[in-house]
């Protein structure tokens, strides 16, 4: 009897395996695919880019001076192709989960997706306040100087202070990070 139950579950193994190799070899066969495709997009995007002059447009709107300054010490057309090729290869997982039948894997990576606009919305919200904090600051430095206001630096600063709070807390808002103190705090 204990000789039958091992080859049961031996069976049973076995059986599960076989079944599996079909389900694996698709899911092999569509990442492979993706791959190819999100390699053959990326090269023509590049191209394309490098076609267009868009690295030379990148550097007279000072996009390569921002990435630079951002430690990235590719071409913009590079970047750009390298964006894209990671997003299809985001959408290849996905598929590859399905046709391996892991839906809660693929829910967790479409979660995450789905985040990805808002913490971009809340990058752009932190850097155009920025801009707009110091700006803000030297103009309130100017008009504090020009009317012989005490300390204008003092004032100019935490003009700049009080900007960058509040745009800190839009920023925390737009990363849903704020809506775990919901309710505890009146500021928010």
């Amino acid at each position: 009897t204990l000789f039958t139950n091992i080859m049961a579950h031996l069976s049973d193994m076995i059986g599960q395996v076989t079944g599996f190799i079909p389900t694996l070899i698709s899911g092999l066969i569509v990442l492979f695919i993706g791959w190819l495709v999100a390699k053959f997009v990326h090269s023509m995007l590049v191209q394309i880019l490098r076609a267009i002059k868009f690295d030379v447009v990148s550097y007279k709107i000072g996009f390569s001076g921002f990435l630079s300054t951002g430690g990235v010490t590719g071409k913009p057309s590079d970047v750009v192709g390298c964006l894209v090729n990671c997003v299809l290869m985001i959408m290849v997982l996905i598929l590859t989960l399905k046709a391996f039948g892991l839906a809660f894997a693929t829910e967790f990576i479409e979660k995450i997706i789905a985040y990805i606009p808002h913490v971009v919305v809340g990058a752009l919200v932190l850097i155009i306040g920025m801009y707009l904090a110091r700006f803000v600051s030297v103009l309130v430095y100017i008009a504090a100087k020009n009317t012989n206001m005490p300390l204008p630096a003092t004032i100019s600063r935490l003009t700049k202070l009080v900007i960058m709070v509040y745009v800190t807390i839009v920023y925390l808002q737009e990363i849903g990070f704020v809506s775990l103190f919901a309710g505890h705090y009146s500021l928010f």
